[in-house]
């Protein structure tokens, strides 16, 4: 018999009194500039933890890198920021906004906290839907390593369950052991008793699991589990599980080299061979409103692409993250998006379009605005086997760093029991 796929896990809750100095936002929320200025302005923000190499100078190197990481994380912990649980529970989270100046309307998901099994990944009870690029997942797995802790959980979703929701929400209703507002994002934990946690784990038992973000994550953590063979604490890893219908997915923009250097003009000539093009006047303009249109932008110009109709009906490729991968990337300019040394850069839509034009506007590659890929075509490609680029969906809000810990024992950690 299979082990529960999402269990209950002695893990450690930010201390309340220092949660807006130790929560950051997902890393590619912000740009390296940015959160080189967080960790340089806060010395116990989670974004020193997360730290990607970019954030770094050339001349650093993956080592000095982890070894910045784990200095950062062991001062977290000398301050006593996280508090440990005293027993293996389910934690209740729910992120809202009452209104952040990208949707129309207030919004609220609730979901729960566990350590998913990492056999799940491999037995086909947890589905995942894009491609990784092995660098950076060694990388995470070497922070992993080095940290012996996490507290980026991945980010799964299933199929709406009343049943489980009405359980989450009346939980909801005892006074939080976590609330804090960052970055206009309010968070808020329970911390289920033994008899409610019991109570929801048979609910868990036959759903089925789609990552819909972590997915180098994922890869990190199997990377790890192979690295700790006969250690128990590295057979699971920290996720958070939202129903599908309280999500909400943007775009993550692309950056793209052109192999062939060409002018504005000689770009728009190639890129007919892929659809309609026509030259607008603003970002606003060239903005996508529906499935096949591309924004684009080049030395200074933007274009509406509307792209011909998709030779398949797969799925897979009739998304447009697919078709700008193997139409526009790759066909036109060139470039296999799925190479390490592709140079493609992703610009999650909630950054904004400015920064992606001010990234163009320094090295002239051009730049593509995505029509998001909605939760249901997520969905369907994993449930399909199929996988589509990195960075095809950016799930908004992000559950943070900095909010719970699950403990390894190893690392920085060795010290300490695993959760």
């Amino acid at each position: 018999m299979s082990s529960p796929l999402l269990a209950p896990f002695q893990g450690w809750l930010i201390r309340p009194e220092w949660a807006e100095r130790v929560i950051a936002s997902a890393t590619d929320s912000k740009t390296p500039e940015q959160r080189r200025g967080v960790v340089e302005g806060n010395p116990f923000s989670y974004l020193g933890v997360t730290r990607s190499p970019e954030d770094l100078s050339p001349e650093c190197d993956i080592d000095e890198l982890v070894a910045l990481s784990t200095g950062t994380f062991r001062q977290i912990l000398s301050a006593d920021a996280f508090k440990p649980s005293d027993h293996a529970a389910f934690y209740v989270y729910r992120m809202s906004s009452s209104g952040d100046g990208r949707s129309q309307e207030p919004f609220s998901q609730i979901g729960i906290v566990g350590a998913l099994d990492i056999e799940g990944l491999h037995d086909g009870r947890v589905l995942t839907h894009e491609n990784v690029r092995p660098e950076r997942a060694s990388l995470l797995t070497d922070h992993l390593n080095s940290v012996g802790a996490t507290s980026s959980p991945i980010s799964l979703t299933h199929v709406a369950m009343p049943e489980l929701q009405q359980l989450l929400t009346a939980a909801s209703m005892a006074t939080p052991d976590i609330d804090v507002v960052t970055e206009g994002i309010r968070n808020q934990v329970w911390t289920l008793g033994t008899e409610e946690t019991s109570s929801i784990q048979p609910l868990l038992e036959d759903l089925e699991l789609f990552v819909t973000d972590g997915h180098h994550r994922c890869a990190a953590a199997i990377g790890a589990r192979n690295a700790h063979q006969g250690n128990i604490s590295f057979s699971r890893t920290l996720a958070v599980l939202f129903p599908h219908d309280h999500l909400r997915v943007e775009a993550f923009h692309r950056r793209a080299p052109d192999s062939a250097r060409r002018s504005t003009a000689e770009l728009v000539a190639a890129l007919q061979a892929v659809g309609t093009i026509s030259a607008v006047d603003s970002a606003w303009a060239a903005q996508p409103r529906s499935r096949g249109e591309v924004g684009v932008y080049h030395q200074g110009c933007w274009f509406r692409l509307r792209l011909d109709p998709p030779d398949s009906s797969s799925t897979l490729a009739s998304l447009d993250v697919e078709r700008l991968r193997v139409e526009v990337i790759g066909r036109v300019l060139g470039v296999d998006e799925l190479r390490e040394d592709s140079d493609i850069d992703y610009v999650p839509a909630p950054t904004g379009v400015k920064e992606l034009t001010a990234r163009c506007d320094t090295d002239g590659f051009v730049g593509l605005l995505v029509y998001p890929t909605d939760i249901t075509d997520i969905m369907a490609v994993a449930a399909s086997g199929e996988l589509m680029p990195p960075k095809s969906s950016f799930l908004y809000p992000k559950a943070p760093a900095g909010v719970f810990l699950q403990v390894f024992g190893v690392g920085a950690t060795d010290h300490l029991s695993p959760s």
